[in-house]
C-alpha cells in the first residue's frame, strides 16, 4: 500500500479486491463516529490503542462486511458539524497525553460529493496515552491493539508502560551522545589528515560546526551493500539540496561504516542504520578588511544558515522498510548542538575563500553519476581552494 499521503480512491479498491485484512495497524470503519460522547470516546479509543502499539492506518468509508478485512466502499456524505476541525479537537481534548503528529485528511470519492477520512497515527514515544473525557478524569482507560480489536490493559501493563517511556529516553540521550562522540573522531581524522597541496584540512578550515540526531521513532535502513549506501548518500545529498542553503553537498562516494554510511568533505558525517545522523560543515572565517593583522572573525550569518541547514536535514522523514503496510513519519529527532574546534580560531596566513560544490544534479559524469572524489579534489586544485573540504 502505498504511503498514507498518497493514497487514491483507486488504491482503497485495491484493498477490497485483494481482501486486504485488518491488523495491529491497519483498521478500517464504515461509518463515521457519532458526535456524542460515547462517538468521542470511541474515536479517541481507536486512535490511542494505535498510537500505544505500532502505530497504524484508521480508513473511515470502507465496509469490513463483519469479516476483518476490506469488503466494499462506503464513502461518506461530508458533515459540516463533523471535519477535520472536529477530530482534532476529540483527539486534544479526550487523550492524555495528546498524541502528537496525528494526520487527518479527507479523500474525495467518485460518487459525487462523497469522501473518504484517513488518519494516520505514528507509533507514540509518550505512550501510554489515556482516554479521559472531558470533566472525568477520575475514569480514565489506556487501550491497545490485539490482533483486529482492541484492549485494555490492566494497572501492571500500564506501569510497566511507563517505566519503558523513562528508560527510552535515557537510552536516547546515551545513543546520542554515542552518535556525537564517534562523529567527532571521524571528522578529528579527516580534518587532521594531510592534503595534496600540504599542510592538514584544519589549517584550512579550523572551526566546524556539527549536530547529532536521533530519530524519536528508530527505523531499519538497508545499508549492507556498496548499491544501498551509495542510494542512502545520494537521498541525504538530494534532501540536502532543499535546505535553507545549497552549501550541504558532500564529496562522492559513500565510504564503508559498520551499520552506517561515511562521507566526508562538506558536509563530513554519518547516516545510521536506524536514521540517526552526524553532520560537520567548516564555519567560514574573515579578515578584517581594515586591519590586515586583526584576528579573523567568525561569519555569524554563514553560521546560522550552516546550523540551520544541518537541523532541516536532520529533520526530514525516512520511510521505514520494516513491513508492506508499515508507514513512517517525520519524527521529532533529539538535537545536539556542538561545535568542534579542529585547530585555534586565529589562523595565521592566508585562508582562501572558500568554494561552493559542484550541484550534484548538474555536477554527472558520462554514466550520469555525481563525480568521484577525486574529480572533485581536481577540480578544487585549478581553482586554488582547500582539496579536503
Amino acid at each position: 500500500m502505498p504511503h498514507p499521503d498518497d493514497l487514491t480512491e483507486d488504491d482503497l479498491q485495491r484493498a477490497v479486491d485483494n481482501q486486504i485484512p485488518e491488523g495491529v495497524d491497519l483498521d478500517w470503519k464504515k461509518d463515521f463516529y457519532q458526535g456524542t460522547d460515547a462517538g468521542k470516546k470511541e474515536l479517541a479509543k481507536d486512535v490511542s490503542a494505535m498510537a500505544n502499539t505500532v502505530g497504524g492506518l484508521l480508513v473511515i468509508g470502507i465496509d469490513d462486511g463483519k469479516k476483518d478485512h476490506a469488503h466494499a466502499l462506503a464513502p461518506l456524505e461530508p458533515d459540516p458539524r463533523r471535519c477535520e476541525e472536529w477530530i482534532r479537537s476529540v483527539l486534544a481534548n479526550c487523550i492524555q497525553p495528546v498524541v502528537p503528529n496525528v494526520g487527518v485528511r479527507s479523500l474525495k470519492s467518485a460518487d459525487e460529493g462523497k469522501i473518504y477520512w484517513i488518519l494516520t497515527v505514528p507509533p507514540s514515544t509518550q505512550m501510554p496515552h489515556a482516554v479521559a473525557m472531558p470533566g472525568n478524569d477520575c475514569n480514565f482507560r489506556v487501550h491497545v491493539r490485539h490482533g483486529t480489536t482492541t484492549r485494555t490493559l490492566a494497572e501492571s501493563e500500564i506501569a510497566q508502560r511507563y517505566r519503558d517511556r523513562f528508560h527510552a529516553a535515557t537510552t536516547d540521550a546515551d545513543h546520542l551522545h554515542d552518535i556525537a562522540t564517534a562523529g567527532a573522531r571521524h571528522l578529528t581524522t579527516y580534518v587532521t589528515s594531510e592534503v595534496p597541496v600540504g599542510g592538514s584540512g584544519a589549517s584550512w578550515y579550523p572551526l566546524w560546526i556539527s549536530v547529532s540526531a536521533v530519530p524519536a521513532v528508530r527505523g531499519n535502513y538497508p545499508l549492507t551493500n556498496r548499491e544501498e549506501r551509495e542510494a542512502a548518500l545520494q537521498r541525504f545529498t538530494e534532501l540536502a539540496y532543499q535546505a535553507v542553503t545549497h552549501g550541504m553537498k558532500p564529496d562522492y562516494h559513500a565510504l564503508v561504516g559498520r551499520r552506517q554510511v561515511r562521507f566526508e568533505g562538506s558536509p563530513t558525517g554519518h547516516l545510521h542504520q536506524d536514521g540517526s545522523t552526524f553532520t560537520a560543515r567548516p564555519l567560514e572565517v574573515q579578515k578584517d578588511p581594515y586591519d590586515k593583522d586583526a584576528p579573523r572573525k567568525l561569519y555569524q550569518r554563514g553560521l546560522e544558515l550552516d546550523l540551520v541547514a544541518q537541523v532541516q536535514v536532520s529533520r526530514l522523514g525516512r520511510r521505514d522498510g520494516r513491513s508492506r503496510r508499515h508507514h513512517a513519519l517525520r519524527s521529532s529527532p533529539l538535537l545536539r548542538r556542538r561545535s568542534h574546534l579542529a585547530a585555534r580560531c586565529r589562523v595565521r596566513g592566508r585562508l582562501p575563500a572558500r568554494s561552493r560544490p559542484a550541484d550534484p544534479h548538474d555536477a554527472r559524469t558520462d554514466h550520469g553519476q555525481p563525480p568521484g572524489p577525486r574529480r572533485g579534489r581536481a577540480r578544487s586544485r585549478q581553482r586554488g581552494v582547500c582539496p579536503c573540504c
